[in-house]
């Protein structure tokens, strides 16, 4: 049986904060790019919120990535 594992807010945002500087944009860009402010970006990006399903699609879309990209845990 495959076990479960639960992603973290935490690597959730690390992962939309890599992601956004490796395409060298702002969290200002992405929250214009989103309709949002650029704390709305740093709350994700700090794990304190997860952005609504919506969103979270639109942010892949955005840079190229897969939903499981942002799953990850680093390695670091």
């Amino acid at each position: 049986m495959e076990e479960k594992r639960k992603v973290s807010a935490q690597v959730i945002g690390a992962n939309i904060r890599r992601i956004r500087l490796e395409h060298g944009e702002t969290q200002q860009q992405l929250g214009e790019h989103l309709g949002y402010g650029p704390t709305t970006i740093a709350n994700y990006e700090s794990g304190y919120r997860l952005p609504d399903l919506e969103t979270f699609f639109e942010i892949a879309l955005h840079y190229g990535a897969a939903l499981e990209d942002f799953m990850k845990e680093s390695d670091a």
